[in-house]
């Protein structure tokens, strides 16, 4: 064993020389692989400079595909030439147009002003533009072709009525939203800011109302005034004047001439302030003064009839100046009726307030509105205890809906819980409804008809009157003891107003004589429909009637055919011969023997129409 072994030198030695021979080997093959790995990066690296000589790819925009410039719809690039060149479609000048060193500013900047643009004309204020007329009312245009030109000056008299006629703060020109509007409907045009605009309305105000008192000056011969005074909720007392009249084109006319703040609703205090409204609008002539039925106005009346009268401005020295408001009387004769019906209307209040307090009850009632198959589509409103024609319209839409508001009784425990010990309606407040509504209805149209503003409406005053006298003497003869009681209560309300001769203006049936389907047949007529019981009341109505018209002729008759020269000795004696003139007149035509004869008396209450009956 011991002669077989190698020392251990050798051992090592022998190591080494195999492992220099094994890394001889192996030299060529890493150097081969060396090659191959340096070729595979020369070539990464050509194709990463192919790549990088292509355009990059532009991240996907978010708002979507870009949008060509709008110069491009009036320029076009030239063909041909060493740089991109675009040219002006509309005069040929020539603009570099690179998308990386030029873009289309220049382009765009050129468009604003370009010689030969077509639209060019409306960026110059002297140019004017074809465009449509606007009607008289501001709402839309008039199919006619009008000629117009930019005028910064009537863009703020328009801005200024915006704000007035829509009742709009004069900070609305300071928001973002008006001015991108006006922005893009007239770029020209600066807005100014709130101070300039309230400045400009105060001077539209004083330029109107130059206008008026031209106006009433050279085209208003005698006004009727109508008068209202109100406290605010702040406790201010506010004062309202509005004038009516017929120009020379016979076209009516309201203004409304004051609107200011009073000290109290005295009645001197408001007489005082209307003179001076008079004076300042240097109005002269007041045929009627139409007010409510406050004791204050008849003070008022005093105080007026005294100051017009010493200008001789007034129609048979004041006789017909006083108008009671007919709307306000038909308020006070309903008032009374009320006073009987209070329960049952406050109980149906009480309902319809319930299914308005809150969505989640809207909604029950609708369900039951459903359930019950009714074919309304409205749904109930609340009234203004203060406003009996919202009443009316309160019970109208609620009766509409008793069938729902009874399965909501049935259903919805909250809803019984709401009235406490009073209850929901009963069967005999829906029935007192039903009976009132009858009531109502009439003078919620009598109202409706005696409450227009455009159009004159003395000649239907009469045939509202004498349909609710006719209907409340009917019903006061009823069977029905609620019905009853309820149209003897009004009645003393009527008769206190329209009952007595002495305090019904004439100015009432004037209207319904000159109107030419009628005449004063017809007055004499209806009264005996409206007074069948009481022959001396017909009778002395009538002749008052008659009398006074015969005055109102005979002032006419001086004032505008004798001449206003002549004195006051002279028209006294003037009226007396008129006045038995008319009356002759008259008399000939009740008896049916001849037609007025003279021009003067052709007037349209003597001419013979049949009468037309009153249902």
């Amino acid at each position: 064993m011991q002669g077989s072994s190698q020392p251990p030198m050798e051992k090592n030695q022998e190591q080494s020389h195999n492992q220099r021979a094994a890394s001889t080997s192996t030299q060529p093959q890493q150097e081969s692989n060396q090659s191959e790995r340096k070729n595979e990066i020369k070539g990464k690296e050509k194709v990463a400079n192919r790549k990088s000589n292509l355009p990059r790819k532009r991240k996907p925009n978010a708002s979507g595909a870009k949008k060509t410039s709008i110069a491009w719809e009036h320029f076009e690039k030239l063909p041909n030439v060493k740089e991109p060149t675009a040219a002006c479609k509309h005069c040929g000048r020539r603009y570099l147009c690179d998308p990386k060193q030029n873009g289309t500013s220049n382009m765009l900047l050129h468009i604003t002003k370009c010689p030969k643009y077509p639209y060019a004309v409306t960026h110059d204020p002297t140019q004017s533009v074809i465009n449509f007329s606007t009607k008289q009312d501001g709402v839309g245009n008039d199919m006619v072709v009008v000629s117009q030109k930019f005028n910064n000056e009537e863009c703020r008299k328009a801005l200024a009525i915006f704000v007035i006629v829509d009742e709009q703060p004069f900070k609305v020109v300071e928001g973002n939203g008006f001015r991108h509007l006006c922005g893009k409907m007239q770029p020209q045009f600066i807005l100014p800011s709130r101070f300039t605009v309230a400045r400009d309305c105060y001077q539209l105000y004083l330029d109107e109302k130059l206008r008026l008192k031209a106006l009433l000056k050279n085209d208003c011969v005698r006004v009727a005034l109508t008068t209202d005074c109100w406290t605010s909720i702040q406790n201010l007392n506010y004062l309202t004047i509005t004038a009516h009249f017929i120009d020379n084109d016979w076209r009516l006319n309201k203004k409304i001439l004051c609107f200011s703040l009073v000290p109290n609703h005295r009645g001197e205090t408001i007489g005082k302030y209307i003179d001076e409204c008079l004076k300042d609008w240097g109005i002269k002539a007041v045929f009627t003064v139409t007010v409510d039925n406050a004791s204050s106005n008849d003070v008022t009346i005093s105080y007026l009839k005294k100051r017009i009268k010493s200008l001789n401005g007034l129609v048979l020295d004041g006789e017909l100046l006083h108008v009671r408001c007919c709307a306000h009387i038909l308020n006070l004769i309903v008032n009374d009726g009320l006073k009987d019906m209070q329960d049952s209307i406050f109980s149906i209040r009480n309902a319809v307030r319930f299914v308005r307090s809150s969505p989640s009850r809207l909604a029950k009632f609708k369900d039951c509105v459903n359930f019950a198959s009714l074919p309304s589509k409205g749904l109930v409103c609340l009234d203004v205890p203060t406003r009996w024609n919202s009443t009316y319209l309160m019970l109208e839409a609620a009766l509409r809906f008793q069938a729902a508001f009874e399965k909501l009784e049935d259903d919805d425990k909250s809803y019984v819980e709401h009235f406490g010990e009073l209850g929901p309606p009963s069967a005999s407040d829906w029935l007192n409804a039903k009976v009132f509504l009858k009531f109502l209805k009439i003078f919620y149209d009598a109202t409706m008809i005696l409450s227009g503003t455009l159009h004159i409406t003395a000649n239907s005053a009469f045939h509202q009157l004498a349909l609710i006298l006719i209907e409340l003497n009917t019903w006061c003869v009823a069977d029905d003891s609620l019905l009853r009681g309820m149209a003897m209560e009004m009645k003393k309300k009527y008769d206190k107003y329209w009952g007595n001769v002495q305090n019904i203006n004439p100015i009432i049936y004037f209207g319904v004589i000159f109107d030419p389907r009628y005449k004063i047949k017809f007055i004499e007529w209806t009264f005996e429909k409206m007074y069948s019981d009481d022959v001396l009341t017909r009778h002395d109505m009538y002749i008052r009637i008659k009398n006074m018209l015969s005055k109102l002729y005979s002032w006419y008759s001086i004032a505008y055919q004798q001449g206003k020269e002549s004195t006051q000795e002279s028209s006294s004696q003037g009226s007396q011969k008129n006045c038995e003139k008319i009356e002759l007149e008259l008399a000939r035509y009740d008896s049916g023997q001849s037609q007025p004869q003279s021009k003067g008396a052709r007037i349209e209450i003597e001419t013979q129409t049949q009468p037309m009956a009153v249902d």
